[in-house]
């Protein structure tokens, strides 16, 4: 792994660079972007996911997000789907001018929200030739339906009013505002997802110094009117893996745009009794899904 540094307009973005062993560069590679979650860094599953397929012989890249991490960007933990989305097509901007990569063999695998993200992505960026997604969030059917699907959309607009309350105290001098990704302790967990979640991102389990828990409040005005899905009817023509725990609560989402997706070669993939968080890292459900994404991708790249 070698860190590396490209950008997207303004932002300075920060990678980490995946080699597969016996690496040539003479040789031409297909590579897949890694996508990580909101509130993710490259630290964490998304690096473990770049680093398992690279033991597969792909080239893989895994990054922090515009305005997260090691990348530049002000207001810090600015979560802006339309900045997310174009960070992928930034990251093959990146690839396909190095001399080992194959331009005609670039994929995608998003996790989480990093999962609806890579979806939309796939859907405008034609070079994108095949894509994979581990538990993925449409963060905008988050917002309006629920974790599980159980609201109705007019609840989001009370945080609508929220993100413009906000924006309008910043304009006239008040500090960035910001709300918490995951609960603050297990018991505030709403459910069991969402007290795993604080597992991962507050312990030693996956806990990382450049992954602080919040976004900003003003972020929820991108967010809560996002549709990650939309059009995919169409436009999501490419190769499709879509894996999901059994027992994950945003099930329904993979189970959404399985259904929804365009693509002609379609798989849906669900672990047997894996939570949502329990696929980002649990060793076992880890290893699944790359045995599933690793002939995918090499099928399709």
């Amino acid at each position: 792994m070698k860190s590396i540094r490209f950008t997207n307009a303004e932002i300075d973005m920060a990678g980490n660079l995946f080699l597969p062993e016996n690496f040539n560069e003479a040789e031409r590679y297909p590579a897949i972007v890694v996508v990580h979650p909101s509130g993710g860094v490259k630290e964490q599953t998304s690096g473990l996911y770049a680093q398992k397929l690279a033991g597969h012989g792909f080239i893989t890249l895994a990054y922090d997000a515009s305005y997260q991490g090691e990348s530049s960007g002000a207001p810090r933990q600015l979560e802006n789907p339309y900045n997310r989305v174009e960070d992928i097509s930034a990251a093959i901007d990146y690839l396909v001018a190095q001399n080992c990569i194959d331009e005609q063999r670039i994929g995608v695998l998003g996790i989480c929200a990093g999962g609806g993200y890579a979806i939309h992505a796939t859907m405008m960026d034609r070079r994108i030739k095949a894509l994979g997604t581990v538990s993925a969030v449409n963060y905008g059917d988050m917002y309006r339906l629920g974790w599980e699907g159980e609201l109705q959309p007019s609840s989001s607009l009370e945080p609508l009013e929220m993100a413009a309350d906000q924006r309008t105290a910043e304009a006239r001098g008040a500090a960035t505002g910001y709300l918490p990704t995951t609960p603050n302790s297990r018991e505030e967990a709403p459910n069991r997802d969402f007290a795993e979640a604080y597992e991962y991102y507050r312990t030693p389990r996956a806990i990382h110094r450049n992954a602080p828990s919040k976004f900003t409040t003003r972020s929820l005005a991108q967010l809560i009117t996002y549709d990650a899905f939309s059009h995919a009817d169409v436009f999501l023509t490419q190769p499709l893996l879509v894996i999901a725990g059994s027992e994950a609560g945003t099930r329904w989402m993979t189970e959404a745009i399985y259904q929804r997706a365009a693509s002609q070669k379609k798989t849906i993939h669900i672990v047997n009794g894996a939570t949502h968080i329990a696929m980002y890292d649990k060793p076992d459900y880890v290893a699944e899904a790359t045995d599933k994404f690793a002939p995918f991708f090499s099928e399709n790249l």
